[in-house]
């Protein structure tokens, strides 16, 4: 994950987009500047969902091949015979 370039500069940009918007675009995003605590605060509870987000993904879940879904409809046909 982290020998790619590209997701390394688009976490880079999401971090400093993140800190112009609140430090410094207040009245147009409807922010207010914070302090360190709350920087911190905010880092690791976005930290502490990715390995959360790990974490789920390895429980398994068993999947229903009935045309039926959740929502009551039924699936649209799909497939090579569709050709």
């Amino acid at each position: 994950m982290f020998d790619s370039w590209i997701f390394l500069s688009i976490i880079f940009a999401t971090v400093a987009f993140q800190v112009v918007i609140v430090e410094f675009l207040g009245t147009f995003a409807s922010t207010v500047p914070l302090n360190w605590q709350f920087w911190v605060l905010s880092v690791l509870i976005g930290a502490v969902s990715i390995p959360i987000a790990a974490i789920l993904k390895c429980i398994p879940v068993e999947r229903d091949n009935s045309k039926q879904h959740h929502d009551g409809y039924e699936a649209l046909p799909s497939g090579p015979e569709l050709a």
